[in-house]
């Protein structure tokens, strides 16, 4: 298989199947006309229905209609291929709609924030992160129904690849393409060494002996191979060694078989017949073959295009990978195409998962030279001779695809950054790979603790005995309710903690801090940018992240913007327990007052400003309630794509065109009377201007929901996500974290309780409350309320941020909130306001 892009290959420690590119296929089988019936008619008509006309073999029966959306990753090329999959696909399915839209960059990522938001592909390329994320959570179709109509079988894939899209003896989605390595090598500097090139019977000391010969001729290194856990697999493999055991349940790379591998290979690099792409001046082992640096290496596929393109005049070839102690191994790399869960046409979407990676379309993807095709019979079809010798490691008894449940990417990294301690000297091979046993431990077992059985995918932690802690945060009635009965959860997780809730319902900032100072803080406490900037660069929270590890959770379960906030020189000093957004909230009657639409989610700034002016000449409600609140008007600048610092947080960018042209915008709409504040109407906030019936429209929050619920429960109000402005939909997150005070008697129980509390568990029970949105992007479709749901959609927007801009955070959305006020006062003019806010801001930034 190949791909045009083989840095990303090379480098990528994601996940395995990030490395790889695309085939499909699905068989169409022809109509076959049933033959002609010459005997007389019945007198009668049959009393049974008229017959239907069966499908042709591998066809199944779809919805009418049917409008499908299909997304991939992957370069023009890739695109190709796959416009004219679909093209083969409506010649069987005519009445199919395919929309095929490839996202070729942060596909994961994009699709979780995707998946989350309701607007996730019904087709899609599926590796082992996002079965990780969407297989247990019931987000994935389960397609073996369909497959089973369509006449396709699990047996007629080669078998390691359904590995990763199976859950529970269900499968989940079907591999569309598969890469493996082979030996790659320049026939010239075998004859510049004077020895016989490569075969397919060599083994590691062939290998080995070549790489000498060849590093002796001071014209190339010998054997190219990075700390490269994806690369060191073969050898692990090759002498009978596994990352993890069978069910994923424990690491095994503390073991003689990996050992022996790891000590083999590390043996060669001392003695300078590896190199790594670095050594020799490359940017990885392909390209050092490709600029004659290197005799020999371990890549794979892709090498045909990168080669034909990069270096075409350059003589390679390939052979199958030599054998080990233990016989012939190689590491398959696979992605697969699933089904969203929720489309509306799932018969539809199953058809073209089922057709992508049918025989009769990977092999046709196969005479492009671009893939392999995933099924066995068809292995023969790869016509590119060296391609075709690095297929041959797919076969082999000891291949596997290197895959370790849904800790896959974590125990791989732990074990590629064990070969760059050795590599570089700082470790033996026992103590790298006992460590990388101990790291692999905590993601698949927690280090051995037991899994409690109330606490969904992280490890119980071992605690101290008679821990007892104190946790305080701020909040009404309501939230401190909410965290009662979170810590009676978490209570029965860890019954031999106790725990002493104590909340500060006013002025937590300033009490925390002198707590802090007079020494008598609690142990767990909520923390925002303030105290983050307090707290975090003084030493007093406490890293997490080594009990995160512990626990089985990381920094990557949480949406990434939140974690902006409590992330100091890639230490994790609090982890965001809650978060909001805006969206536009609205009164229905003042839209049906002034005869217009309601607002929709592909409203614009001009939509709101339109329908702002209509309901104010209602004369019974103002039009859109917007106080001097840097808050709400961060919306407006990120979506002309403005932001108040530089991303480095060192230069005020306050008075640019951006930044300048939405106050513009809000600033008129304020001068003819459109826009008005709270205290304009007598309202104390803009939301209670709603629940009164004051005005028609305003930015508020998820809080609405249970404000209009317990203040003002007989008045109909709605949200939609805010409306676009020139450089897209934007919105702004409010986000807070739970931290652990560094001085804390009790650290473990500490950690306990802030990792519990933030967790997939905890976070999905308060998400029922209505009270806040759960920060793990994989839960945001659990909000139940309409409202509520259609207000956290603004937190996925691409222009969205979190309105954090370093330490100093406070003051410069003051800043910027206090220019606003001297524009709605007429004070100043929008360049005087924001000259002077940019000044100020950078007067912060310098210290000064």
């Amino acid at each position: 298989m190949k791909k045009t892009n083989p840095l990303f290959l090379v480098f990528s420690l994601l996940m395995i199947l990030s490395m790889v590119l695309t085939a499909c296929g699905n068989a169409t089988e022809t109509v076959v006309t049933a033959p002609t019936d010459t005997s007389a008619p019945p007198t009668k008509p049959p009393a049974s229905e008229p017959t239907k006309t069966p499908l042709p073999e591998g066809v199944i029966a779809v919805e009418e209609g049917a409008s499908i959306v299909f997304s991939g990753w992957g370069d023009e090329t890739e695109q190709q291929i796959y416009r004219d999959s679909i093209a083969r696909f409506n010649e069987v399915y005519p009445n199919v709609t395919v929309d095929f839209q490839p996202i070729p960059a942060d596909f994961q990522t994009k699709m979780k924030a995707a998946m989350a938001g309701g607007t996730a592909a019904d087709v899609f390329y599926v590796d082992d992160q996002l079965m990780t994320a969407f297989g247990p959570t019931g987000q994935l179709l389960p397609l073996d129904e369909y497959m089973k109509e369509a006449g396709v079988n699990r047996s007629d894939f080669i078998t390691a690849l359904l590995s990763i899209f199976t859950l529970n003896n269900v499968t989940y989605a079907l591999p569309k393409d598969w890469g493996t390595l082979g030996l790659v090598y320049l026939p010239e500097a075998f004859a510049e060494a004077g020895i016989p090139e490569p075969t397919a019977d060599w083994t590691w000391d062939d290998l080995k002996t070549a790489a000498e010969k060849i590093k002796a001729t001071g014209k190339y290194g010998g054997f190219c191979q990075n700390a490269d856990w994806a690369r060191f697999a073969p050898w692990a493999f090759g002498n009978g060694g596994a990352y993890a055991n069978a069910d994923f349940t424990a690491p095994m790379m503390n073991t003689p078989e990996v050992k022996g591998a790891a000590l083999y290979l590390t043996d060669m690099y001392k003695q300078g017949l590896i190199v790594t792409a670095s050594d020799v001046g490359a940017g990885w082992c392909g390209e050092a073959i490709g600029k004659k640096l290197v005799g020999m290496t371990y890549e794979g596929g892709w090498m045909v295009n990168f080669m034909r393109t990069s270096y075409a005049d350059v003589t390679w070839k390939a052979v199958s990978l030599p054998a080990g102690p233990k016989g012939n191994a190689d590491v398959i790399f696979t992605n697969g195409i699933g089904v969203n869960a929720a489309t509306k046409y799932p018969k539809a979407a199953a058809a073209l998962a089922l057709f992508l990676t049918g025989k009769d379309n990977q092999a046709e993807i196969v005479k492009t030279g671009f893939a392999y095709s995933t099924h066995p019979d068809q292995l023969d079809m790869v016509v590119d001779p060296n391609d075709k010798a690095i297929a041959q490691g797919g076969m082999f008894e000891l291949t596997r695809v290197a895959y370790w449940g849904p800790n896959t990417g974590k125990v791989n990294d732990a074990v590629g950054k064990a070969l760059e301690r050795v590599y570089l000297g700082d470790q033996t091979v026992d103590e790298a790979f006992a460590q990388a046993e101990q790291e692999a431990s905590e993601f698949l077992t927690g280090g051995g603790a037991s899994v409690g059985t109330g606490l969904t995918g992280l490890a119980v932690l071992e605690v101290e005995e008679g821990a007892s802690i104190v946790f305080s945060g701020w909040g009404d009635e309501t939230e401190q309710q909410i965290y009662r009965d979170s810590i009676t959860r978490f209570n029965a997780i860890y019954p031999n903690v106790k725990v002493d809730f104590q909340p500060i319902p006013a002025d937590f900032q300033t009490k925390m801090k002198a707590a802090m100072a007079g020494g008598t803080a609690a142990d767990v406490f909520y923390v925002d940018d303030q105290l983050m900037t307090a707290f975090g660069s003084t030493g007093q929270l406490m890293p997490l992240d080594s009990y995160m590890a512990a626990a089985g959770t990381g920094r990557g379960d949480f949406i990434p913007a939140l974690m902006s906030i409590f992330t100091l020189d890639g230490k994790t000093y609090a982890l965001p327990k809650d978060w909001g957004t805006l969206g536009l909230v609205y009164l229905p009657e003042a839209f049906t007052e002034a005869g217009i639409p309601e607002p929709t989610a592909d409203w614009t700034w001009d939509d709101l400003k339109t329908a702002a002016e209509a309901i104010q000449a209602t004369g019974k409600y103002s039009g859109f309630c917007q106080n001097a609140d840097w808050a709400r008007f961060a919306p407006w600048a990120f979506g002309n794509g403005g932001a108040y610092v530089s991303p480095d947080f060192k230069t005020a960018t306050v008075d640019t065109p951006e930044i300048k042209a939405a106050a513009t915008f809000v600033a008129d709409m304020k001068n003819s009377g459109a826009i008005v504040t709270a205290s304009d109407v007598g309202a104390g906030w803009c939301g209670e201007a709603i629940g009164k019936k004051l005005v028609g429209m305003t930015y508020e929050g998820g809080w609405m929901v249970n404000f209009m619920r317990t203040s003002y429960a007989d008045v109909a109000w709605k949200a939609v996500s805010l409306p676009a402005g020139p450089q897209g939909n934007a919105d702004v997150i409010f986000t807070n974290g739970i931290g652990v005070n560094a001085a804390t008697k009790y650290p473990k129980a500490a950690a306990a309780l802030a990792i519990f509390l933030t967790s997939r568990e905890n976070q999905a029970e308060i998400v029922k409350t209505g009270f806040a949105y759960s920060t793990h992007p994989d839960q945001v479709d659990l909000v139940v309320d309409a409202n509520d749901k259609a207000i956290a959609q603004g937190g996925l927007f691409d222009l969205t941020r979190v309105a954090y801009w370093g330490p100093n955070t406070g003051k410069i959305n003051d800043a910027v909130g206090k220019a606003l006020e001297r524009i709605y006062l007429g004070d100043q003019t929008v360049d005087e306001a924001f000259a002077q806010a940019q000044q100020e801001i950078q007067d912060i930034l310098d210290g000064k």
